[in-house]
């Protein structure tokens, strides 16, 4: 398996773009954005004009998309990767969307004889650029060994959890974690300050003690200066991964109060004009504490 495409190269997929090249693969792609894709053209990949288009030319594809509308769309119809790729070929979605939908499209793969997994991420831009991504697989394990390269050469940590849908489960839930940490972070560093407590000072404690949480280690810099315009995941980004949370504990009838509550905190952080920010201005000291 020499030729991939990738399908949008943004923040991660640009850094998953580099490190295919860099492992030696023909690397077409496809973006929007033209700035995007300039950019991963320096690195050595090679730019097309429709998702369509790139997909025709590649044994396995990979997609980095904002959510499952658009995952949706590129997959599927005419002009849709599934269509434009041959029998046997492989689609690994690194979206992050919902399990029912990446069931519904490993269904609509199969009737093409084509192979789709959910391969969700966590690493961030900085794992993506440095190929040390953990990568969380749904689907059918028997075919895995076929592309597993192409994971190794792009992450670090690689999970195998079981069928489609799985890896999109794992990262709802992981990103879940990571809203309700930083919701936390953000009310007990509000009222450490209150108390006359600096940033540092509390936070040097609990990285001391039980409370250690890598959350802070990766936002800290933006957390203790109380300043989120360096965006290492959008607040936006995590809203949706949050509501998509909540609806995947309604889909499995599932009680989800923290989902629900936390969902709650970032809706309204969207409303206060935050969505551009980064995840962690939920830490922000002037942020609502909703109930």
């Amino acid at each position: 398996m020499e030729i991939i495409a990738v399908i949008g190269c943004g923040a991660m997929g640009r850094g998953i773009v580099k490190n295919l090249v860099k492992s030696g693969y023909r690397v077409y792609i496809y973006d929007a954005s033209e700035a995007a894709v300039r950019y991963c053209e320096e690195l050595g990949a090679i730019p097309n004009a429709s998702s369509y288009q790139a997909a025709q030319q590649a044994e396995l594809v990979i997609t980095s998309l904002p959510g499952p509308e658009i995952v949706n769309n590129v997959m599927l119809g005419a002009e849709g990767v599934f269509a434009a790729l041959k029998p046997g070929s492989f689609v690994l979605d690194m979206s992050t969307i919902d399990p029912k939908t990446a069931q519904n499209l490993y269904e609509s793969a199969k009737g093409q004889q084509v192979h789709f997994y959910d391969c969700p991420l966590s690493g961030g831009p900085k794992g993506a650029d440095e190929g040390k991504l953990t990568i969380m697989v749904g689907g059918d394990e028997v075919h895995v060994s076929a592309f597993r390269p192409v994971l190794d050469s792009i992450g670090e940590n690689i999970f195998l959890l079981g069928p489609s849908g799985s890896g999109q489960v794992a990262k709802l839930c992981h990103n879940m974690l990571v809203a309700v940490i930083k919701a936390g972070l953000g009310e007990a560093m509000t009222v450490g300050e209150k108390a006359g407590l600096s940033r540092g000072q509390l936070a040097e404690v609990l990285q001391s003690g039980s409370a250690h949480n890598r959350v802070l280690d990766v936002f800290g810099d933006n957390i203790l200066k109380n300043e989120y315009e360096n965006v290492l995941f959008s607040l936006a980004h995590m809203s949706k991964d949050i509501h998509l949370y909540t609806e995947t504990a309604d889909y499995y009838q599932a009680d989800s109060p923290l989902g629900q509550m936390v969902s709650g905190m970032y809706q309204e952080a969207l409303k206060d004009g935050k969505g551009n920010l980064d995840s962690s201005a939920i830490c922000d000291s002037g942020s609502k504490i909703i109930t």
